[in-house]
Protein backbone atom coordinates (compact mmCIF):
# COMPACT_ATOMS: atom_id res chain seq x y z
CA UNK A 1 0.00 0.00 0.00
CA UNK A 2 1.42 3.15 -0.86
CA UNK A 3 1.91 5.97 1.49
CA UNK A 4 1.90 8.70 -1.07
CA UNK A 5 -0.95 11.31 -1.24
CA UNK A 6 -2.84 10.20 -4.28
CA UNK A 7 -3.12 13.21 -6.38
CA UNK A 8 -6.38 14.49 -7.24
CA UNK A 9 -7.99 15.22 -10.56
CA UNK A 10 -7.91 18.28 -11.84
CA UNK A 11 -10.62 17.84 -13.91
CA UNK A 12 -12.90 18.01 -10.61
CA UNK A 13 -12.65 20.06 -7.87
CA UNK A 14 -12.32 19.25 -4.20
CA UNK A 15 -15.54 18.70 -2.58
CA UNK A 16 -16.31 20.09 0.25
CA UNK A 17 -18.68 17.86 2.66
CA UNK A 18 -22.10 18.13 2.11
CA UNK A 19 -24.53 20.03 5.32
CA UNK A 20 -25.66 17.48 7.39
CA UNK A 21 -23.96 14.85 5.80
CA UNK A 22 -21.95 12.37 8.36
CA UNK A 23 -18.07 12.50 8.44
CA UNK A 24 -17.13 9.21 6.97
CA UNK A 25 -13.43 7.88 7.28
CA UNK A 26 -13.54 4.64 5.06
CA UNK A 27 -11.84 1.69 6.73
CA UNK A 28 -9.24 1.88 4.02
CA UNK A 29 -8.25 5.61 5.18
CA UNK A 30 -7.60 4.45 8.48
CA UNK A 31 -5.54 1.90 7.40
CA UNK A 32 -3.72 4.20 4.98
CA UNK A 33 -3.41 6.43 8.30
CA UNK A 34 -2.31 3.70 10.62
CA UNK A 35 0.60 3.42 8.21
CA UNK A 36 1.58 6.54 7.69
CA UNK A 37 1.28 7.33 11.52
CA UNK A 38 3.59 4.68 12.70
CA UNK A 39 6.11 5.52 9.95
CA UNK A 40 6.01 9.01 11.62
CA UNK A 41 6.37 7.89 14.97
CA UNK A 42 9.02 5.16 13.95
CA UNK A 43 11.22 8.31 12.23
CA UNK A 44 11.03 10.54 15.45
CA UNK A 45 11.82 7.74 17.74
CA UNK A 46 14.86 6.32 15.79
CA UNK A 47 17.36 8.57 16.04
CA UNK A 48 17.01 8.65 19.95
CA UNK A 49 17.06 5.30 20.25
CA UNK A 50 19.79 4.81 18.38
CA UNK A 51 21.74 7.20 20.34
CA UNK A 52 20.26 5.46 23.47
CA UNK A 53 21.67 2.39 22.56
CA UNK A 54 24.72 2.88 21.19
CA UNK A 55 26.35 6.40 22.74
CA UNK A 56 29.75 7.68 22.15
CA UNK A 57 32.81 5.71 24.34
CA UNK A 58 33.00 7.49 28.11
CA UNK A 59 29.56 9.52 27.42
CA UNK A 60 25.80 8.85 28.84
CA UNK A 61 22.64 10.22 27.24
CA UNK A 62 20.36 12.34 28.96
CA UNK A 63 17.07 11.01 27.65
CA UNK A 64 16.26 13.67 25.68
CA UNK A 65 17.38 14.51 22.19
CA UNK A 66 15.83 17.45 21.24
CA UNK A 67 15.91 21.13 23.47
CA UNK A 68 17.32 19.08 26.63
CA UNK A 69 17.03 22.02 28.43
CA UNK A 70 13.06 22.11 28.34
CA UNK A 71 13.57 18.13 28.82
CA UNK A 72 14.87 18.51 32.05
CA UNK A 73 12.55 20.94 32.90
CA UNK A 74 9.99 18.74 32.20
CA UNK A 75 11.45 16.30 33.89
CA UNK A 76 11.94 18.42 36.98
CA UNK A 77 7.54 18.99 36.76
CA UNK A 78 6.82 15.73 36.92
CA UNK A 79 9.59 15.09 39.78
CA UNK A 80 7.00 17.33 41.66
CA UNK A 81 3.84 15.12 40.73
CA UNK A 82 6.26 11.95 41.53
CA UNK A 83 6.66 13.55 44.70
CA UNK A 84 2.87 14.13 45.53
CA UNK A 85 2.23 18.16 43.95
CA UNK A 86 0.02 19.29 41.20
CA UNK A 87 1.24 22.99 41.10
CA UNK A 88 4.59 24.04 39.16
CA UNK A 89 7.80 25.48 40.78
CA UNK A 90 10.56 26.08 39.80
CA UNK A 91 13.28 23.48 40.96
CA UNK A 92 16.39 25.40 38.53
CA UNK A 93 16.26 27.83 41.04
CA UNK A 94 18.07 27.81 44.10
CA UNK A 95 15.41 29.67 45.92
CA UNK A 96 12.18 28.84 46.43
CA UNK A 97 9.05 30.81 44.58
CA UNK A 98 5.61 30.44 44.37
CA UNK A 99 3.46 27.27 42.91
CA UNK A 100 1.23 27.93 40.04
CA UNK A 101 -1.25 26.22 37.84
CA UNK A 102 0.44 25.99 35.04
CA UNK A 103 2.26 23.18 32.27
CA UNK A 104 -0.04 21.27 34.70
CA UNK A 105 0.21 18.06 32.45
CA UNK A 106 3.57 17.07 33.59
CA UNK A 107 3.16 16.77 37.53
CA UNK A 108 -0.34 14.95 36.46
CA UNK A 109 2.42 12.51 34.36
CA UNK A 110 4.60 12.25 37.61
CA UNK A 111 1.64 11.08 39.46
CA UNK A 112 0.92 8.28 36.57
CA UNK A 113 4.68 7.11 37.12
CA UNK A 114 4.48 7.14 40.38
CA UNK A 115 0.97 5.41 40.67
CA UNK A 116 2.11 2.69 38.26
CA UNK A 117 6.00 2.34 38.78
CA UNK A 118 6.93 3.32 35.18
CA UNK A 119 10.08 5.32 34.90
CA UNK A 120 9.57 9.22 34.35
CA UNK A 121 11.55 9.17 31.45
CA UNK A 122 9.95 6.02 30.14
CA UNK A 123 6.67 7.97 30.37
CA UNK A 124 7.53 10.84 29.18
CA UNK A 125 8.41 9.73 25.49
CA UNK A 126 5.43 6.92 25.50
CA UNK A 127 3.11 9.56 26.12
CA UNK A 128 4.79 11.36 23.41
CA UNK A 129 4.04 9.10 20.96
CA UNK A 130 0.91 8.38 22.51
CA UNK A 131 0.14 12.23 21.54
CA UNK A 132 1.72 12.46 18.41
CA UNK A 133 -0.71 9.35 16.88
CA UNK A 134 -3.39 11.59 18.18
CA UNK A 135 -2.63 14.63 16.50
CA UNK A 136 -1.91 12.58 12.99
CA UNK A 137 -5.51 11.27 13.70
CA UNK A 138 -7.02 14.60 14.88
CA UNK A 139 -5.45 16.20 11.80
CA UNK A 140 -6.68 13.61 9.28
CA UNK A 141 -10.35 13.94 10.82
CA UNK A 142 -10.01 17.84 10.36
CA UNK A 143 -9.58 17.35 6.47
CA UNK A 144 -12.28 14.76 6.79
CA UNK A 145 -14.59 17.16 7.78
CA UNK A 146 -13.86 19.68 5.02
CA UNK A 147 -13.04 16.83 1.64
CA UNK A 148 -15.04 14.27 0.98
CA UNK A 149 -12.61 13.44 -2.03
CA UNK A 150 -10.06 11.31 0.24
CA UNK A 151 -7.30 11.98 -2.22
CA UNK A 152 -7.23 15.76 -0.97
CA UNK A 153 -7.68 14.87 2.29
CA UNK A 154 -4.32 13.06 2.16
CA UNK A 155 -2.64 16.01 0.44
CA UNK A 156 -4.00 18.29 3.39
CA UNK A 157 -2.68 16.20 5.70
CA UNK A 158 0.81 15.17 3.99
CA UNK A 159 1.23 19.74 4.01
CA UNK A 160 -0.15 20.00 7.42
CA UNK A 161 2.39 16.78 8.70
CA UNK A 162 5.54 17.96 7.16
CA UNK A 163 5.14 21.11 5.21
CA UNK A 164 7.95 23.70 6.17
CA UNK A 165 9.83 26.47 4.98
CA UNK A 166 13.20 27.32 3.33
CA UNK A 167 15.02 28.33 7.37
CA UNK A 168 17.02 24.82 6.19
CA UNK A 169 18.73 26.55 3.57
CA UNK A 170 18.79 30.39 4.67
CA UNK A 171 19.55 29.74 8.18
CA UNK A 172 23.41 27.75 7.84
CA UNK A 173 23.83 30.36 4.97
CA UNK A 174 23.72 33.51 6.93
CA UNK A 175 24.58 31.58 10.19
CA UNK A 176 20.72 32.07 12.24
CA UNK A 177 18.32 30.10 14.33
CA UNK A 178 15.70 32.14 13.89
CA UNK A 179 14.16 30.86 11.26
CA UNK A 180 10.51 29.55 12.49
CA UNK A 181 11.12 25.97 10.41
CA UNK A 182 14.99 26.02 11.89
CA UNK A 183 14.82 25.76 14.59
CA UNK A 184 12.80 28.54 16.00
CA UNK A 185 9.19 27.37 16.41
CA UNK A 186 8.84 23.56 16.67
CA UNK A 187 5.12 23.71 17.82
CA UNK A 188 4.17 25.56 14.23
CA UNK A 189 5.17 22.33 12.78
CA UNK A 190 3.21 19.07 13.71
CA UNK A 191 6.13 16.89 12.84
CA UNK A 192 8.71 18.57 14.50
CA UNK A 193 6.94 19.53 17.61
CA UNK A 194 6.69 15.27 18.18
CA UNK A 195 10.33 15.54 18.77
CA UNK A 196 9.97 17.92 21.77
CA UNK A 197 7.36 17.26 24.02
CA UNK A 198 4.09 16.04 24.88
CA UNK A 199 2.08 18.64 25.10
CA UNK A 200 2.63 20.24 21.73
CA UNK A 201 1.35 17.47 19.41
CA UNK A 202 -1.89 17.01 21.88
CA UNK A 203 -2.23 20.72 21.70
CA UNK A 204 -2.34 20.49 17.73
CA UNK A 205 -4.46 17.85 17.97
CA UNK A 206 -7.32 19.76 20.13
CA UNK A 207 -6.61 22.60 18.12
CA UNK A 208 -7.36 20.27 14.96
CA UNK A 209 -10.78 18.89 16.77
CA UNK A 210 -11.78 22.02 17.88
CA UNK A 211 -11.52 23.81 14.61
CA UNK A 212 -13.31 20.90 12.51
CA UNK A 213 -16.04 21.15 15.12
CA UNK A 214 -16.41 24.40 14.16
CA UNK A 215 -16.47 23.95 10.73
CA UNK A 216 -18.99 21.65 11.30
CA UNK A 217 -21.07 24.39 13.62
CA UNK A 218 -20.48 27.04 10.75
CA UNK A 219 -21.92 24.44 8.00
CA UNK A 220 -25.52 25.69 6.45
CA UNK A 221 -28.45 23.83 8.73
CA UNK A 222 -25.34 21.39 10.92
CA UNK A 223 -25.29 21.74 14.18
CA UNK A 224 -22.35 19.35 14.38
CA UNK A 225 -23.81 16.24 13.45
CA UNK A 226 -20.87 13.88 13.43
CA UNK A 227 -17.92 15.18 15.36
CA UNK A 228 -19.26 14.38 18.20
CA UNK A 229 -23.12 14.30 18.69
CA UNK A 230 -23.18 16.95 21.56
CA UNK A 231 -21.22 20.00 19.51
CA UNK A 232 -21.56 22.65 22.86
CA UNK A 233 -20.44 20.20 24.77
CA UNK A 234 -17.17 19.25 23.12
CA UNK A 235 -16.20 22.65 22.34
CA UNK A 236 -16.30 22.97 26.10
CA UNK A 237 -14.50 19.93 26.58
CA UNK A 238 -11.71 20.83 24.49
CA UNK A 239 -11.47 23.82 25.25
CA UNK A 240 -10.45 23.34 28.75
CA UNK A 241 -8.17 20.90 27.67
CA UNK A 242 -6.37 23.35 25.40
CA UNK A 243 -6.11 25.66 27.65
CA UNK A 244 -4.76 23.83 30.25
CA UNK A 245 -2.43 22.14 27.96
CA UNK A 246 -1.02 25.84 25.70
CA UNK A 247 -3.76 28.72 26.34
CA UNK A 248 -1.62 30.90 24.38
CA UNK A 249 -2.89 29.48 21.04
CA UNK A 250 -6.46 29.61 22.14
CA UNK A 251 -6.09 33.23 21.76
CA UNK A 252 -5.97 33.86 17.90
CA UNK A 253 -8.14 30.52 17.69
CA UNK A 254 -10.46 32.57 20.07
CA UNK A 255 -10.85 35.65 17.75
CA UNK A 256 -10.90 33.40 14.71
CA UNK A 257 -14.53 31.98 16.04
CA UNK A 258 -15.33 35.28 17.20
CA UNK A 259 -15.03 36.62 13.65
CA UNK A 260 -16.57 33.75 12.29
CA UNK A 261 -19.72 34.34 14.21
CA UNK A 262 -19.64 37.97 13.80
CA UNK A 263 -19.79 37.47 9.84
CA UNK A 264 -22.71 35.26 10.42
CA UNK A 265 -24.30 37.90 12.61
CA UNK A 266 -23.68 40.82 9.88
CA UNK A 267 -25.09 38.20 7.08
CA UNK A 268 -27.94 37.36 9.45
CA UNK A 269 -26.92 33.64 9.75
CA UNK A 270 -26.57 33.06 12.99
CA UNK A 271 -27.90 30.25 15.14
CA UNK A 272 -28.54 29.27 18.36
CA UNK A 273 -26.18 26.78 18.53
CA UNK A 274 -23.26 28.87 17.41
CA UNK A 275 -23.96 31.23 19.97
CA UNK A 276 -24.19 28.34 22.45
CA UNK A 277 -20.72 26.62 21.14
CA UNK A 278 -19.14 30.43 21.29
CA UNK A 279 -20.05 30.36 25.03
CA UNK A 280 -18.53 27.04 25.72
CA UNK A 281 -15.49 28.01 24.21
CA UNK A 282 -15.23 31.35 26.10
CA UNK A 283 -16.37 29.59 29.11
CA UNK A 284 -13.37 27.71 30.84
CA UNK A 285 -10.74 30.06 28.99
CA UNK A 286 -11.82 33.22 31.11
CA UNK A 287 -11.47 31.95 34.44
CA UNK A 288 -8.16 29.82 33.26
CA UNK A 289 -6.27 32.84 32.18
CA UNK A 290 -7.54 35.02 34.63
CA UNK A 291 -5.87 32.44 37.54
CA UNK A 292 -2.76 32.44 35.51
CA UNK A 293 -2.61 36.47 35.39
CA UNK A 294 -3.34 36.79 38.95
CA UNK A 295 -1.52 34.34 40.47
CA UNK A 296 1.97 35.85 38.17
CA UNK A 297 1.12 39.25 38.93
CA UNK A 298 1.25 38.97 42.65
CA UNK A 299 4.29 36.45 43.10
CA UNK A 300 7.03 38.26 42.72
CA UNK A 301 8.82 35.46 41.73
CA UNK A 302 6.54 34.68 39.26
CA UNK A 303 6.48 37.69 37.83
CA UNK A 304 10.45 37.65 37.67
CA UNK A 305 10.04 34.70 35.40
CA UNK A 306 7.47 35.89 33.15
CA UNK A 307 9.41 38.90 32.78
CA UNK A 308 12.47 36.68 31.55
CA UNK A 309 10.81 33.93 29.44
CA UNK A 310 10.77 36.36 26.78
CA UNK A 311 10.15 34.39 23.31
CA UNK A 312 10.22 36.87 20.07
CA UNK A 313 8.95 36.35 16.86
CA UNK A 314 11.07 36.81 13.88
CA UNK A 315 11.13 40.13 11.65
CA UNK A 316 8.04 39.47 9.04
CA UNK A 317 10.12 38.39 5.88
CA UNK A 318 11.76 35.93 8.00
CA UNK A 319 8.71 34.71 9.39
CA UNK A 320 7.57 34.27 6.31
CA UNK A 321 10.07 32.80 4.50
CA UNK A 322 9.77 30.27 7.73
CA UNK A 323 6.60 28.88 5.56
CA UNK A 324 8.24 28.85 3.01
CA UNK A 325 6.47 26.62 -0.25
CA UNK A 326 3.38 25.80 1.78
CA UNK A 327 2.50 29.70 2.21
CA UNK A 328 3.60 30.16 -1.34
CA UNK A 329 1.18 27.61 -2.93
CA UNK A 330 -1.49 28.74 -0.28
CA UNK A 331 -1.58 32.35 -1.59
CA UNK A 332 -4.12 31.94 -4.46
CA UNK A 333 -6.52 30.07 -2.25
CA UNK A 334 -5.82 32.64 0.61
CA UNK A 335 -6.73 35.56 -1.90
CA UNK A 336 -9.91 33.97 -3.00
CA UNK A 337 -10.99 33.43 0.26
CA UNK A 338 -10.53 37.20 1.18
CA UNK A 339 -12.64 38.20 -2.31
CA UNK A 340 -15.26 35.92 -1.43
CA UNK A 341 -15.46 34.27 2.32
CA UNK A 342 -17.88 31.84 0.86
CA UNK A 343 -17.40 28.36 2.88
CA UNK A 344 -17.12 27.78 5.74
CA UNK A 345 -13.94 26.41 5.99
CA UNK A 346 -12.57 29.30 4.14
CA UNK A 347 -14.05 31.58 6.69
CA UNK A 348 -12.53 29.80 9.98
CA UNK A 349 -9.48 29.38 8.32
CA UNK A 350 -8.95 32.84 7.02
CA UNK A 351 -9.74 33.87 10.09
CA UNK A 352 -7.80 31.52 12.41
CA UNK A 353 -4.70 32.53 10.24
CA UNK A 354 -4.94 36.16 10.28
CA UNK A 355 -5.62 35.87 13.94
CA UNK A 356 -2.41 34.26 14.20
CA UNK A 357 -0.64 36.80 12.50
CA UNK A 358 -1.95 39.08 14.49
CA UNK A 359 -1.62 38.13 17.64
CA UNK A 360 2.58 37.13 16.91
CA UNK A 361 2.38 40.96 15.95
CA UNK A 362 1.42 42.12 19.20
CA UNK A 363 4.40 43.35 21.32
CA UNK A 364 4.44 40.69 24.02
CA UNK A 365 6.95 38.83 25.41
CA UNK A 366 5.16 35.58 23.94
CA UNK A 367 4.67 36.36 20.54
CA UNK A 368 5.97 33.07 19.19
CA UNK A 369 3.52 30.76 21.71
CA UNK A 370 0.10 32.76 19.57
CA UNK A 371 1.84 30.51 16.15
CA UNK A 372 0.98 27.11 17.45
CA UNK A 373 -0.90 25.20 14.87
CA UNK A 374 -0.09 27.87 11.91
CA UNK A 375 0.33 25.05 9.79
CA UNK A 376 -3.33 23.86 10.24
CA UNK A 377 -4.46 26.75 7.94
CA UNK A 378 -1.83 26.93 5.67
CA UNK A 379 -1.97 23.55 4.58
CA UNK A 380 -5.55 24.07 4.40
CA UNK A 381 -4.92 26.42 1.91
CA UNK A 382 -2.34 25.09 0.22
CA UNK A 383 -4.14 21.70 -0.44
CA UNK A 384 -6.99 23.90 -1.96
CA UNK A 385 -4.89 26.24 -3.90
CA UNK A 386 -2.93 22.83 -5.55
CA UNK A 387 -6.35 21.02 -6.09
CA UNK A 388 -8.07 24.33 -7.82
CA UNK A 389 -5.68 26.53 -8.99
CA UNK A 390 -2.02 24.94 -9.57
CA UNK A 391 -2.33 21.22 -10.50
CA UNK A 392 -4.47 23.01 -13.43
CA UNK A 393 -1.87 24.80 -15.09
CA UNK A 394 0.25 21.21 -15.05
CA UNK A 395 0.20 18.38 -17.52
CA UNK A 396 -1.57 15.55 -16.49
CA UNK A 397 1.39 13.08 -16.24
CA UNK A 398 3.42 15.68 -14.42
CA UNK A 399 1.09 16.45 -11.72
CA UNK A 400 2.38 13.40 -9.75
CA UNK A 401 5.83 14.20 -9.75
CA UNK A 402 5.28 17.58 -9.68
CA UNK A 403 3.58 17.35 -5.92
CA UNK A 404 5.95 14.70 -5.25
CA UNK A 405 8.83 16.97 -5.69
CA UNK A 406 7.06 19.69 -3.54
CA UNK A 407 6.37 17.22 -0.34
CA UNK A 408 9.88 16.42 -0.64
CA UNK A 409 10.97 20.17 -0.46
CA UNK A 410 8.85 21.08 2.04
CA UNK A 411 10.11 17.80 4.46
CA UNK A 412 14.03 19.20 4.03
CA UNK A 413 13.85 21.17 7.04
CA UNK A 414 11.95 18.20 9.83
CA UNK A 415 14.39 15.82 7.94
CA UNK A 416 17.50 17.70 9.02
CA UNK A 417 16.06 18.85 12.59
CA UNK A 418 15.15 15.08 12.91
CA UNK A 419 19.24 13.85 12.53
CA UNK A 420 21.89 16.41 13.20
CA UNK A 421 21.22 16.30 16.63
CA UNK A 422 21.49 13.18 16.53
CA UNK A 423 25.10 13.13 14.03
CA UNK A 424 26.09 15.70 16.70
CA UNK A 425 25.60 13.32 19.76
CA UNK A 426 26.93 10.18 17.84
CA UNK A 427 29.79 12.30 16.78
CA UNK A 428 31.10 14.79 18.77
CA UNK A 429 29.35 14.81 21.83
CA UNK A 430 31.32 17.30 23.00
CA UNK A 431 29.69 19.54 21.29
CA UNK A 432 26.34 17.79 22.36
CA UNK A 433 26.68 18.84 26.39
CA UNK A 434 22.92 18.37 27.95
CA UNK A 435 21.98 16.12 25.34
CA UNK A 436 25.46 13.77 26.27
CA UNK A 437 27.22 13.82 29.82
CA UNK A 438 29.95 12.25 30.64
CA UNK A 439 30.40 8.40 32.19
CA UNK A 440 29.41 8.74 36.24
CA UNK A 441 27.03 11.99 35.82
CA UNK A 442 24.06 9.54 36.13
CA UNK A 443 25.32 7.53 38.57
CA UNK A 444 25.79 10.81 40.44
CA UNK A 445 22.57 11.61 40.42
CA UNK A 446 21.49 8.69 41.42
CA UNK A 447 23.31 8.79 44.46
CA UNK A 448 22.35 12.36 45.84
CA UNK A 449 18.14 11.07 44.55
CA UNK A 450 18.83 8.25 47.27
CA UNK A 451 20.70 10.42 50.18
CA UNK A 452 18.41 11.38 52.85
CA UNK A 453 19.12 15.07 52.86
CA UNK A 454 15.75 16.72 52.29
CA UNK A 455 15.46 19.56 49.85
CA UNK A 456 18.50 20.50 48.74
CA UNK A 457 20.86 22.80 46.33
CA UNK A 458 23.62 21.23 44.15
CA UNK A 459 26.24 23.55 42.59
CA UNK A 460 26.89 22.02 39.12
CA UNK A 461 28.11 23.20 35.77
CA UNK A 462 25.10 24.35 33.38
CA UNK A 463 24.77 20.81 31.64
CA UNK A 464 24.50 18.99 34.55
CA UNK A 465 22.51 21.18 36.34
CA UNK A 466 19.67 20.91 33.38
CA UNK A 467 19.11 17.83 34.65
CA UNK A 468 19.35 17.43 38.47
CA UNK A 469 16.15 18.52 39.29
CA UNK A 470 14.60 16.03 37.81
CA UNK A 471 16.61 13.16 38.25
CA UNK A 472 17.11 13.79 41.95
CA UNK A 473 14.33 16.23 42.94
CA UNK A 474 17.03 18.84 44.53
CA UNK A 475 17.09 22.77 43.40
CA UNK A 476 20.34 24.03 41.12
CA UNK A 477 22.13 27.39 40.99
CA UNK A 478 21.67 27.37 37.73
CA UNK A 479 19.94 25.09 35.08
CA UNK A 480 17.82 26.84 32.68
CA UNK A 481 17.40 30.18 30.91
CA UNK A 482 14.14 30.81 31.75
CA UNK A 483 13.40 29.28 34.90
CA UNK A 484 16.52 30.41 36.74
CA UNK A 485 15.47 33.57 37.74
CA UNK A 486 18.19 35.95 37.31
CA UNK A 487 19.64 33.84 34.68
CA UNK A 488 22.07 35.22 33.89
CA UNK A 489 23.55 36.55 36.83
CA UNK A 490 23.45 33.16 38.45
CA UNK A 491 25.06 31.26 35.41
CA UNK A 492 28.13 33.51 35.86
CA UNK A 493 28.31 32.72 39.37
CA UNK A 494 27.94 29.06 39.45
CA UNK A 495 30.75 29.24 36.60
CA UNK A 496 33.07 31.69 38.36
CA UNK A 497 32.74 29.51 41.59
CA UNK A 498 34.94 27.12 39.96
CA UNK A 499 37.61 29.21 38.99
CA UNK A 500 38.56 30.44 41.81
CA UNK A 501 41.12 29.26 44.28
CA UNK A 502 40.93 27.56 47.71
CA UNK A 503 39.90 30.28 50.15
CA UNK A 504 37.45 31.61 52.53
CA UNK A 505 35.84 33.49 49.42
CA UNK A 506 34.42 29.87 48.37
CA UNK A 507 31.86 29.89 51.24
CA UNK A 508 30.53 32.93 50.17
CA UNK A 509 28.60 31.86 47.15
CA UNK A 510 27.95 28.61 49.37
CA UNK A 511 26.37 30.36 52.06
CA UNK A 512 24.25 32.87 49.92
CA UNK A 513 22.33 29.99 48.21
CA UNK A 514 22.45 27.44 50.89
CA UNK A 515 24.54 24.99 49.15
CA UNK A 516 24.93 21.58 50.26
CA UNK A 517 25.92 19.58 47.91
CA UNK A 518 28.90 20.52 45.27
CA UNK A 519 29.66 18.21 41.65
CA UNK A 520 32.77 18.24 40.54
CA UNK A 521 33.55 16.26 36.99
CA UNK A 522 34.51 17.20 33.28
CA UNK A 523 31.91 19.74 32.69
CA UNK A 524 32.54 21.27 36.13
CA UNK A 525 36.61 21.00 35.43
CA UNK A 526 36.71 23.02 32.07
CA UNK A 527 34.89 25.80 34.00
CA UNK A 528 38.04 26.40 35.94
CA UNK A 529 41.06 24.52 38.64
CA UNK A 530 37.74 23.96 40.91
CA UNK A 531 40.76 24.87 44.11
CA UNK A 532 37.35 25.55 45.77
CA UNK A 533 36.89 21.58 46.25
CA UNK A 534 39.99 21.23 48.60
CA UNK A 535 37.68 23.33 51.60
CA UNK A 536 34.81 20.59 51.30
CA UNK A 537 34.72 16.72 52.00
CA UNK A 538 34.39 14.20 49.13
CA UNK A 539 31.35 11.73 49.92
CA UNK A 540 30.74 9.77 46.83
CA UNK A 541 32.93 9.49 43.70
CA UNK A 542 31.81 7.78 40.23
CA UNK A 543 34.45 7.80 37.96
CA UNK A 544 35.70 11.13 37.17
CA UNK A 545 32.79 12.82 38.55
CA UNK A 546 32.63 13.64 42.37
CA UNK A 547 30.02 15.01 44.95
CA UNK A 548 31.19 17.04 47.55
CA UNK A 549 29.55 17.69 51.05
CA UNK A 550 30.12 21.06 52.65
Amino acid sequence: MSVTPQIPSAARPAMQAPPGEEIFITPAEWRWLTIVSAVLLLAAFAPMILVAAQPPQGWQFTGVLYNFLDGGSYLSKMRLGFEGGWLVTFLHNPQPIDSAFIQTLYPALGHVARLTGLPMQDLFHVMRALASAAMYAAIYALGAVIWTRVSTRRLFFAIAVIGSGVGWLLGPLQGRVDYPDFTLLPEAFPFTSTLMNVHFPLAIAVLALLCAQWVLLLRPGGDGPALPRSPTLSVFCLSLLAGVLYPQAMVPFGLAAVGTLGLRVLRRHVRRAQVLALAALMLPLAPLGLLVVVTVSESPGLSAWNAQNVTAAPDPLTFALGFGLPLLLALPAIVRALRRLGSDSDQMMLFWLAAIVLCVALPTNIQRRFAAGIMLPIAFFAARALVDFWLPRVGAPQRRPAVLVGLLLMGVSPVLYLILPAAGARTAPEQSSGVMLQQGYLDAFAWIEASDTGETVVLAAPAPSAWIPGYTGHRVVYGHPYETLQADTRRAEAQAWYALPAGPQCSELLDRYAIALVMVGPQERALGPVGCAETLNLAAEFGAVQVHVR
